[in-house]
Protein backbone atom coordinates (compact mmCIF):
# COMPACT_ATOMS: atom_id res chain seq x y z
CA UNK A 1 0.00 0.00 0.00
CA UNK A 2 1.19 3.29 -1.03
CA UNK A 3 1.63 6.23 1.54
CA UNK A 4 1.59 9.87 0.58
CA UNK A 5 1.23 12.78 2.36
CA UNK A 6 -0.07 16.07 0.97
CA UNK A 7 -0.96 18.32 4.03
CA UNK A 8 -4.49 20.90 2.82
CA UNK A 9 -1.91 23.78 4.01
CA UNK A 10 -4.05 26.30 2.80
CA UNK A 11 -7.12 24.83 3.90
CA UNK A 12 -8.81 27.30 6.95
CA UNK A 13 -9.54 23.99 8.68
CA UNK A 14 -5.23 22.92 8.54
CA UNK A 15 -4.75 26.72 9.39
CA UNK A 16 -6.89 27.08 12.85
CA UNK A 17 -4.62 23.85 13.61
CA UNK A 18 -6.78 22.77 16.74
CA UNK A 19 -6.08 19.58 17.88
CA UNK A 20 -8.15 16.50 18.92
CA UNK A 21 -7.29 13.10 21.05
CA UNK A 22 -8.61 10.50 18.81
CA UNK A 23 -11.51 8.21 20.46
CA UNK A 24 -12.50 7.03 16.91
CA UNK A 25 -12.33 6.50 13.08
CA UNK A 26 -14.88 8.16 10.81
CA UNK A 27 -15.09 6.45 7.24
CA UNK A 28 -16.61 8.34 4.24
CA UNK A 29 -17.03 8.19 0.78
CA UNK A 30 -16.80 11.16 -1.71
CA UNK A 31 -20.43 10.78 -3.35
CA UNK A 32 -19.13 10.98 -6.58
CA UNK A 33 -17.76 8.75 -9.32
CA UNK A 34 -13.75 9.98 -9.17
CA UNK A 35 -11.08 7.89 -7.96
CA UNK A 36 -8.53 10.52 -8.21
CA UNK A 37 -7.87 11.88 -4.32
CA UNK A 38 -5.72 14.62 -6.37
CA UNK A 39 -8.95 16.46 -7.92
CA UNK A 40 -10.15 16.87 -4.30
CA UNK A 41 -7.12 17.90 -2.76
CA UNK A 42 -6.54 20.44 -5.73
CA UNK A 43 -9.94 21.63 -4.79
CA UNK A 44 -10.04 21.87 -1.14
CA UNK A 45 -6.47 23.17 -0.76
CA UNK A 46 -7.82 26.46 -0.58
CA UNK A 47 -9.57 29.00 1.40
CA UNK A 48 -12.96 29.31 1.99
CA UNK A 49 -13.55 25.91 1.64
CA UNK A 50 -15.54 23.88 4.15
CA UNK A 51 -14.47 20.70 4.26
CA UNK A 52 -11.41 18.91 5.21
CA UNK A 53 -10.27 15.48 5.90
CA UNK A 54 -7.51 13.76 7.05
CA UNK A 55 -7.25 11.15 4.23
CA UNK A 56 -8.58 9.33 1.13
CA UNK A 57 -8.34 5.97 -0.04
CA UNK A 58 -8.20 4.90 -3.38
CA UNK A 59 -7.55 1.40 -4.76
CA UNK A 60 -3.60 2.25 -5.23
CA UNK A 61 -2.84 4.40 -2.20
CA UNK A 62 -3.69 6.17 1.00
CA UNK A 63 -3.27 10.38 1.06
CA UNK A 64 -3.31 11.89 4.36
CA UNK A 65 -4.32 15.49 4.14
CA UNK A 66 -4.06 16.39 8.02
CA UNK A 67 -1.95 15.33 11.00
CA UNK A 68 -4.20 12.45 12.91
CA UNK A 69 -4.46 14.83 15.67
CA UNK A 70 -5.87 17.78 14.00
CA UNK A 71 -9.73 19.00 14.58
CA UNK A 72 -11.14 17.62 11.08
CA UNK A 73 -14.07 19.55 9.10
CA UNK A 74 -15.56 16.27 7.80
CA UNK A 75 -18.92 15.52 9.38
CA UNK A 76 -21.48 18.41 9.93
CA UNK A 77 -21.53 21.46 12.26
CA UNK A 78 -22.87 22.36 16.03
CA UNK A 79 -24.15 19.11 17.75
CA UNK A 80 -24.88 17.05 14.83
CA UNK A 81 -21.47 17.26 14.01
CA UNK A 82 -19.69 16.70 17.04
CA UNK A 83 -17.56 13.97 16.07
CA UNK A 84 -15.63 16.14 14.31
CA UNK A 85 -14.38 16.27 18.24
CA UNK A 86 -13.39 12.93 18.51
CA UNK A 87 -12.86 11.14 15.23
CA UNK A 88 -10.23 10.82 12.41
CA UNK A 89 -11.89 11.18 9.10
CA UNK A 90 -11.14 8.95 6.15
CA UNK A 91 -12.94 9.17 2.44
CA UNK A 92 -13.36 6.31 0.36
CA UNK A 93 -12.70 7.47 -3.20
CA UNK A 94 -15.59 6.10 -6.09
CA UNK A 95 -14.75 4.25 -9.21
CA UNK A 96 -15.95 6.52 -12.58
CA UNK A 97 -18.93 5.23 -14.37
CA UNK A 98 -22.28 6.45 -12.30
CA UNK A 99 -24.38 9.00 -11.27
CA UNK A 100 -26.40 10.26 -7.97
CA UNK A 101 -30.06 10.81 -7.64
CA UNK A 102 -31.11 11.53 -4.83
CA UNK A 103 -28.58 9.74 -2.76
CA UNK A 104 -28.75 6.59 -5.15
CA UNK A 105 -26.34 5.14 -6.83
CA UNK A 106 -27.48 5.21 -10.49
CA UNK A 107 -25.66 3.05 -13.69
CA UNK A 108 -23.16 1.52 -10.87
CA UNK A 109 -21.73 -1.83 -12.40
CA UNK A 110 -20.60 -4.07 -9.20
CA UNK A 111 -18.89 -6.64 -11.09
CA UNK A 112 -16.34 -4.24 -12.98
CA UNK A 113 -15.91 -2.39 -10.09
CA UNK A 114 -15.47 -5.08 -7.60
CA UNK A 115 -11.46 -5.22 -8.00
CA UNK A 116 -11.53 -1.58 -7.58
CA UNK A 117 -13.64 -1.91 -4.67
CA UNK A 118 -11.97 -4.98 -3.10
CA UNK A 119 -8.32 -3.09 -3.34
CA UNK A 120 -9.60 -0.23 -1.65
CA UNK A 121 -10.98 -1.81 0.62
CA UNK A 122 -8.32 -3.67 1.64
CA UNK A 123 -5.91 -0.59 2.12
CA UNK A 124 -8.95 0.99 4.22
CA UNK A 125 -8.49 -1.85 6.61
CA UNK A 126 -4.70 -1.49 7.08
CA UNK A 127 -4.95 1.96 7.58
CA UNK A 128 -7.73 1.62 10.11
CA UNK A 129 -5.52 -1.05 12.29
CA UNK A 130 -2.69 1.06 11.98
CA UNK A 131 -4.60 4.21 13.16
CA UNK A 132 -6.13 1.86 16.34
CA UNK A 133 -2.69 0.44 16.96
CA UNK A 134 -1.41 3.94 17.06
CA UNK A 135 -4.28 5.70 19.04
CA UNK A 136 -4.84 2.64 21.14
CA UNK A 137 -8.65 2.02 19.68
CA UNK A 138 -10.61 -1.07 19.90
CA UNK A 139 -12.36 -1.54 16.75
CA UNK A 140 -14.90 -3.54 18.39
CA UNK A 141 -15.99 -1.19 21.03
CA UNK A 142 -19.43 0.81 20.40
CA UNK A 143 -18.98 4.00 17.91
CA UNK A 144 -15.35 3.77 17.76
CA UNK A 145 -15.24 2.67 13.89
CA UNK A 146 -18.50 3.81 12.13
CA UNK A 147 -19.22 5.63 8.80
CA UNK A 148 -20.99 8.87 8.41
CA UNK A 149 -24.29 7.26 8.30
CA UNK A 150 -23.77 5.23 11.62
CA UNK A 151 -22.36 8.88 12.65
CA UNK A 152 -26.38 10.59 11.92
CA UNK A 153 -27.75 7.47 13.71
CA UNK A 154 -25.67 8.55 17.07
CA UNK A 155 -26.70 11.92 16.21
CA UNK A 156 -22.91 12.93 16.16
CA UNK A 157 -22.90 13.83 12.29
CA UNK A 158 -25.47 15.01 9.86
CA UNK A 159 -27.73 13.56 7.61
CA UNK A 160 -25.68 11.57 5.26
CA UNK A 161 -25.95 7.53 3.63
CA UNK A 162 -22.18 6.93 3.17
CA UNK A 163 -20.77 4.71 3.18
CA UNK A 164 -24.15 2.24 3.22
CA UNK A 165 -25.56 3.53 -0.11
CA UNK A 166 -22.32 1.66 -1.32
CA UNK A 167 -20.50 -0.93 0.34
CA UNK A 168 -23.60 -3.35 0.25
CA UNK A 169 -23.81 -3.35 -3.29
CA UNK A 170 -20.40 -5.68 -2.57
CA UNK A 171 -22.00 -7.80 0.05
CA UNK A 172 -19.82 -5.64 2.69
CA UNK A 173 -21.35 -4.33 5.75
CA UNK A 174 -19.64 -2.08 8.53
CA UNK A 175 -19.76 -5.16 11.09
CA UNK A 176 -17.44 -7.21 8.51
CA UNK A 177 -15.13 -4.48 7.84
CA UNK A 178 -14.47 -3.80 11.72
CA UNK A 179 -14.07 -7.39 12.25
CA UNK A 180 -11.31 -7.22 9.75
CA UNK A 181 -9.53 -4.39 11.43
CA UNK A 182 -9.89 -6.32 14.56
CA UNK A 183 -8.51 -9.69 12.35
CA UNK A 184 -5.74 -7.20 11.18
CA UNK A 185 -4.75 -5.73 14.20
CA UNK A 186 -4.47 -9.60 15.44
CA UNK A 187 -2.21 -10.47 12.41
CA UNK A 188 0.28 -7.71 13.47
CA UNK A 189 1.74 -10.47 15.61
CA UNK A 190 3.13 -12.26 12.97
CA UNK A 191 5.06 -9.27 12.02
CA UNK A 192 7.02 -9.52 9.06
CA UNK A 193 10.17 -7.17 7.75
CA UNK A 194 7.77 -5.52 4.90
CA UNK A 195 5.11 -4.58 7.91
CA UNK A 196 7.81 -3.41 10.13
CA UNK A 197 9.41 -0.70 7.47
CA UNK A 198 5.88 0.35 6.24
CA UNK A 199 5.10 1.05 9.87
CA UNK A 200 8.50 2.54 10.77
CA UNK A 201 8.18 4.93 7.84
CA UNK A 202 4.53 6.38 9.01
CA UNK A 203 5.74 6.82 12.40
CA UNK A 204 8.56 8.60 11.01
CA UNK A 205 6.35 11.16 8.77
CA UNK A 206 3.78 11.38 11.72
CA UNK A 207 6.77 12.36 13.87
CA UNK A 208 7.92 14.62 11.69
CA UNK A 209 5.58 16.83 11.10
CA UNK A 210 4.87 17.23 14.71
CA UNK A 211 5.38 20.52 15.99
CA UNK A 212 8.03 21.31 18.26
CA UNK A 213 8.20 22.31 22.18
CA UNK A 214 7.58 25.55 23.04
CA UNK A 215 10.46 25.68 25.51
CA UNK A 216 13.45 24.87 23.03
CA UNK A 217 12.40 28.09 21.10
CA UNK A 218 15.63 30.06 21.92
CA UNK A 219 17.43 26.82 21.41
CA UNK A 220 16.09 26.48 18.16
CA UNK A 221 16.74 30.09 16.72
CA UNK A 222 20.53 29.90 17.88
CA UNK A 223 20.68 26.57 15.68
CA UNK A 224 18.90 28.01 12.94
CA UNK A 225 21.22 30.98 13.21
CA UNK A 226 24.52 29.43 12.62
CA UNK A 227 23.08 26.64 10.06
CA UNK A 228 23.17 23.53 12.40
CA UNK A 229 19.30 23.18 11.57
CA UNK A 230 18.57 24.01 8.16
CA UNK A 231 15.88 21.54 6.66
CA UNK A 232 15.34 19.32 4.25
CA UNK A 233 14.55 19.58 0.41
CA UNK A 234 11.14 21.13 1.48
CA UNK A 235 11.91 23.19 4.18
CA UNK A 236 11.39 20.51 7.14
CA UNK A 237 13.07 20.55 10.64
CA UNK A 238 11.71 17.66 11.77
CA UNK A 239 12.78 19.27 15.56
CA UNK A 240 10.55 15.83 16.78
CA UNK A 241 12.15 13.37 14.63
CA UNK A 242 15.36 11.33 15.33
CA UNK A 243 18.43 12.23 13.70
CA UNK A 244 20.67 9.89 11.65
CA UNK A 245 24.79 9.48 12.46
CA UNK A 246 24.82 11.21 9.05
CA UNK A 247 22.70 14.18 9.95
CA UNK A 248 24.55 14.61 13.64
CA UNK A 249 27.91 14.39 11.71
CA UNK A 250 26.92 17.77 9.59
CA UNK A 251 25.36 19.44 12.82
CA UNK A 252 28.83 18.86 14.11
CA UNK A 253 30.37 19.95 11.33
CA UNK A 254 28.12 23.19 11.03
CA UNK A 255 28.90 24.00 14.47
CA UNK A 256 32.46 23.34 14.30
CA UNK A 257 33.27 26.06 10.83
CA UNK A 258 31.26 28.49 12.49
CA UNK A 259 33.02 28.75 15.66
CA UNK A 260 36.10 28.10 13.95
CA UNK A 261 35.44 30.93 12.05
Amino acid sequence: MERQQQFLTENDCYKAGRLIQPKGIMIHSVGVAQPNPDIFIHQWNQSKVPVCVHAFVTDSKVVQTLPWNYRGWHCGSGVNGSANNTHISIECCEPSGHTYQGGTMIGYNVERNQPFFQKLYDNLVKLCANLCQEFKLNPLQEGVLICHAEGFQKGIASNHADVLQWWPKHNMTMEQFRRDVQDELEGDEDMTQEKFNEMMTAYLEQRGVKAPAGWSEQARGWAEGLGVISGDAGGKKRYASFATREEIVQMLYQIFKNFKA
